[in-house]
């Protein structure tokens, strides 16, 4: 289903996985790391910015805010493209897209349906307008990626340094030990790894899209909202945040110093990702062998050829591992203290954040990134942009559901978590309604 645009790592197996995995890692480094959090926090400003903008009467589209938020970091970290927030396109205007991230917004929002039908079913005459639309944005997402492609390949040719974008990295990463005069065969040759084809080029660049925006847009909406119906979690978090983002000035929040010890706010990620994981499950083959499985007291055996999906939800919400409240959201669960807990209440602020870590499930526990081998790539970088954005926004504001009329506020606040819990999956999990919540953000 993944071969949209190409074969690519998400959907290859045996040698041929571990050839893409191993030409595709280069994107995920420190160096991105940085991009990835400057430009997270620029977008949550500017988001947080729009949101204060609605005074009392609050603003309902956390959910879809959240989706462009993921949307331009991973355009500026892919291609190094920065787009206002507020920047949005109308997906349902009868223009064809003309950017490359038009085309990308209008491809992830319907990605069922491209993933369903064969690409040139687009093609056919009289369409309805939205499926014409899609269909446009498939052509001009392809069209833009083969043209950063030519001018990538003509830099290398030139011996000249790259963009850096992600269609770079693949390409240099293909050709990194090429030495001069070899053609691609006799590189190939040379460090036993066949370079990424054109296809697979492509194939990754979307399936990196794909797999990078929609987790990371669905883990923030479900996070936004679970913090607006515990206001706890809120002080909890910007006490942190307060103690080491002291300034004001964002460009002294730097991603080096400051992304390790945001503990806490690291640990609503994990604790949103725990029970509300976009994927259901994760998909596992056992390939061409069969392959035993201890479980129980027992061996058992699996045939070749077999798809197995652990549950998830089940292994997260296990009382074995989570305890009797497995159920119940709580971040807290992830902060372990060297400091017994009688003392905690009587020393500083500083001191109790210096012995907080983040707490270490048992093996195989919780496995929202998957586990092993075929782990996601990608999870450090959704880690930042999350941790990022909480930042922006939390330090300094929090966030209540509006009242609506003949409503208490705990009354407004059990709405919220009943329109959390009321979800469905659609690909991915996700809330059938989040625009139902209004949501006012005021100063601390």
């Amino acid at each position: 289903m993944l071969n949209v645009f190409g074969p690519n790592v998400s959907t290859a197996e045996g040698p041929e996985w571990q050839r893409q995995r191993k030409l595709t890692a280069t994107p995920f480094n420190e160096q991105k790391n940085v991009l990835v959090w400057a430009e997270a926090l620029r977008q949550a400003e500017d988001m947080l910015r729009s949101w204060l903008a609605h005074g009392q009467e609050g603003v309902s589209s956390t959910a879809d805010d959240s989706r462009t938020l993921a949307l331009h970091v991973l355009a500026f970290a892919a291609f190094q493209k920065s787009y206002p927030f507020k920047s949005w396109v109308n997906e349902n205007s009868p223009d064809r897209p003309t950017t490359y991230r038009d085309s990308l917004a209008i491809i992830l929002k319907n990605v069922l349906i491209i993933l369903v039908l064969p690409v040139k079913a687009f093609e056919i005459p009289f369409l309805p307008a939205k499926w014409a639309r899609v269909g446009w944005a498939v052509t001009e997402f392809r069209r833009y990626m083969l043209a950063q492609l030519t001018e990538e390949k003509q830099l290398v040719a030139e011996g000249k340094q790259g963009s850096g974008n992600l269609i770079s990295n693949f390409l240099r990463a293909s050709d990194e030990s090429t030495q001069p005069g070899q053609n691609s065969r006799q590189a190939e040759a040379a460090r036993g790894l066949k370079p990424l084809t054109q296809d697979e080029i492509l194939g990754n660049v979307f399936v990196f899209n794909f797999a990078g925006h929609d987790t990371t847009a669905i883990s923030l909406g479900y996070s936004m909202l679970l913090m607006v119906a515990h206001p706890g979690v809120q002080d909890w978090v910007a006490e942190e945040l307060n103690h080491y983002l002291p300034s004001d000035d964002r460009q002294s929040w730097k991603y080096d110093d400051v992304f390790p010890k945001l503990k806490r706010t690291l640990a609503v990620l994990l604790e949103t990702l725990r029970l509300y994981n976009p994927l259901p499950g994760i998909p596992k083959y056992t390939g061409d062998q069969p392959q035993s499985l201890h479980a129980n007291g027992r061996d058992i055996k699996i045939p070749k050829d077999t798809l197995v999906v652990p549950n998830l939800m089940a292994l997260h919400t296990h009382p074995r591992y989570w305890g009797e409240d497995s159920l119940t959201w709580r971040p807290s669960r992830w902060i372990e203290t060297s400091s017994p807990t009688t003392t905690l209440l009587h020393i500083p602020t500083s001191s109790r954040l210096r012995n907080e870590s983040i707490m270490t499930p048992p093996r195989g526990s919780f496995i929202a990134w998957s586990e092993g081998m075929r782990n996601c790539p990608g999870k450090k970088f959704a880690q930042v942009e999350f941790v990022a954005t909480m930042a922006a926004v939390f330090r300094d504001h929090k966030a209540q559901p509006a009242v609506r009329h003949g409503e208490t506020l705990i009354e407004a606040r059990m709405r919220v978590l009943h329109v959390v819990k009321n979800s469905t999956v659609e690909l991915l999990l996700q809330m059938r309604d989040p625009d139902s919540v209004a949501v006012t953000w005021g100063r601390r």
